[in-house]
């Protein structure tokens, strides 16, 4: 049997250990451009999709966060100047979407609204953004 002195000692060691500090881990990033993206369908109101997209760093629920913050740096976060997508031929049905974006581009206050003919129309003007 271990005696009553050797197991107080046993205890104050792991005592001692589990209160050792540990190194402060850092703080998680701060993101400085935070948008909500929205896609609407005009014709029933209905929202077709709605994410939020942060950049620097790129995160949030947007599924291709990291793509669609390289596709917005260039242009600023201006988004009538994104590349998009070239060589696309959309059709010419009309089911006109509206997308939307809200919120902040590195500190500065952004609101977007533009209409498009259909969602090829968007996605080729504004891709990867408001691929979702």
């Amino acid at each position: 049997m271990i005696s009553l002195r050797i197991r107080a000692a046993l205890y104050a060691v792991a005592l001692a250990l589990l209160t050792v500090p540990t190194p402060a881990q850092a703080a998680p990033a701060v993101s400085d451009s935070a948008l909500t993206l929205t896609v609407t369908d005009d014709g029933s109101g209905t929202v077709l999709s709605s994410t939020d997209l942060l950049c620097h760093p790129a995160g949030g629920s947007h599924p291709q966060a990291a793509a669609a913050c390289a596709a917005l740096d260039p242009a600023g976060g201006d988004l009538d100047h994104l590349t998009g997508r070239t060589g696309v031929m959309c059709n010419q049905l009309f089911q006109p979407v509206t997308a939307g974006a809200e919120g902040l581009w590195q500190g500065t206050r952004l609101h977007w609204q533009r209409t498009f003919s259909n969602l090829c129309g968007l996605h080729t003007r504004t891709d990867p953004v408001f691929r979702s």
